[in-house]
């Protein structure tokens, strides 16, 4: 099902509706939509994708005008129901009637649907955009959620009946691709579809929303997520789109099972890379750093060279995996892919309990941890539980007895030995539960990681700052509907 229309009639509301979610941005700054943003949606006994298109007829102030028609005649043509979305409050359009005269050829398949009916006393409006000669309109309202459940209903008018439905597909791996500006993230995601499945500029800020691309591939089936590319939090206006982009990237990633960082060979290693690299570290998610634009470096330095100049940037992934590529030529885009495949492996593994310990008592007599307390730290014991990252469990005297330094000796320690090389391992310290000891610990179980790890963000509102300061709360969804609200009070 596709939602195609005008700009500024609800299109992404009503596709946020319909997932059930705010996943398209919703401002009423023409031409917010750029990309073709596709959701499967199970409501009312059925189940289907639905699309949201850009606006007909925006005008774009970076002339994507081409590439967004593009886009939506794509997803015209793919769709078995089209859903053509017009305005109740403003009324029948010149622009309308300028899609209604695209759209009428493919009659059958069209639907018109009348929004911004808040209230019963505008319904007579409808019959107005009867003229356009698509059949009888439906009168919905994306914002209040009316008759939402009659426009799934006439799409299922002459579909067959609905299959039972079975289990939900699984065994895919969603894969975020992230990065700064212009490091070629939307090109990597077309090089690895094998189609202009989003828009690519030369420009700065193309992509907007967080893009989900199922990819059926030799190497396995994934769900790609192209994001909007960061800039420096004190660059992010809260009141401007980059700010509910920005937002999505952070949630694209905590979403993802592997994160690709893309980093452009012909530059320099940024703030902001640094920033993104940090939040995957903290996040323990596991991260593939993705060199772009190979093919212009290639020469300057070998491959061994640069990734351990570039671990060395990234302190945080000194063991993450390095895959060089040119989303321009296509080379070694697959391998992005494979590499995906293979940390997932690496993830999944396990050792047992008896092979721990093992482990643990050959890492404890190779460095004791420091005595932090009145008493030397003991640990009695570790294993390992169940979940993706790796996560080990040390169950010790004392939770706050434990070094700082120690559990990062213990991460390396393990990474020569086990199977969790690329990946992130999560080491936790538990105090063992006994009468005879005095609870005296603040927490049960604490995360084995430096303060500074313990609490990262990519993106922070300035009225979350002005909270914090105690200063007066300005600032506001600015108009961005449901959509921006859900953004902030994540943010906060």
């Amino acid at each position: 099902m596709a939602i195609v229309g005008r700009p500024n009639v609800g299109k992404s509301s009503l596709f946020n509706r319909l997932v059930g979610r705010p996943i398209a941005i919703v401002d009423p700054t023409p031409g917010t939509t750029r990309d073709r943003l596709i959701h499967t949606v199970r409501r009312d006994g059925l189940h289907f994708d639905v699309i949201d298109t850009g606006g007909i007829g925006i005008v774009d102030a970076s002339n994507l005008e081409a590439d967004v028609y593009r886009q939506v005649e794509r997803a015209i043509g793919a769709a078995d129901r089209i859903v053509f979305l017009v305005d109740g409050r403003e009324g029948l359009a010149h622009l309308d009637r300028q899609v209604a005269a695209r759209l009428r050829p493919l009659k059958d398949r069209v639907i018109l649907a009348v929004n911004k009916l808040d209230h019963d006393g505008i319904d007579t409006e409808i019959h107005q955009f009867l003229s356009l000669g698509l059949g009888e309109p439906v009168g919905i309202s994306a914002a209040q959620a009316r008759n939402i459940s009659g426009l799934v209903e006439r799409l299922a008018e002459g579909l067959p009946a609905p299959a039972p439905e079975g289990p939900a597909e699984t065994g895919r791996i969603a894969i975020s691709v992230v990065g700064r500006r212009n490091v070629g993230k939307s090109s990597l995601t077309n090089a690895l579809c094998g189609e202009e499945r989003v828009i690519v500029a030369d420009f700065a800020g193309t992509t907007r929303d967080a893009i989900d691309v199922p990819l059926d591939r030799p190497e396995g089936k994934f769900t790609l997520i192209d994001t909007a590319g960061l800039r420096k939090r004190s660059q992010i206006v809260e009141e401007d789109l980059e700010f509910y982009s920005a937002c999505r990237t952070e949630r694209a990633i905590l979403r993802a099972d592997v994160v690709m960082l893309v980093l452009d060979a012909t530059d320099e290693v940024g703030t902001v890379d640094k920033k993104i690299a940090h939040f995957c570290a903290v996040e323990n998610k596991p991260t593939i750093l993705v060199v772009n634009k190979w093919d212009l470096a290639e020469g300057r330095a070998t491959r061994e060279d640069y990734a351990t100049w570039l671990r060395d940037r990234l302190p945080g992934h000194a063991h993450a995996a390095v895959v060089f590529t040119s989303a321009l030529t296509g080379a070694h885009v697959g391998e992005c892919l494979r590499t995906a495949v293979e940390l997932m492996e690496e993830c999944r593994a396990r050792i047992s309990t008896s092979e721990m310990n093992r482990l643990l008592e050959d890492a404890v007599a190779k460095r004791r941890p420091r005595k932090m307390g009145p008493s030397p730290t003991k640990i009695y014991y570790a294993t390992q539980a169940d979940g993706i990252p790796p996560t080990i469990i040390c169950f010790v005297n004392r939770t706050d007895w434990i070094e700082a330094t120690w559990p990062r000796y213990f991460d390396h320690f393990l990474r020569e030995r086990t199977p969790f090389r690329r990946c992130p391992i999560r080491i936790l310290f538990k105090s063992r539960d006994s009468r005879f000891h005095g609870l005296e610990d603040e927490h049960s179980m604490v995360l084995g990681k430096h303060k500074a790890d313990r609490r990262a963000t990519l993106v922070r509102s300035r009225a979350s700052q002005r909270r914090r300061a105690g200063g007066p709360q300005g600032g506001g969804t600015h108009g961005a509907g449901p959509a921006a609200a859900d953004d902030q009070e994540e943010d906060g």
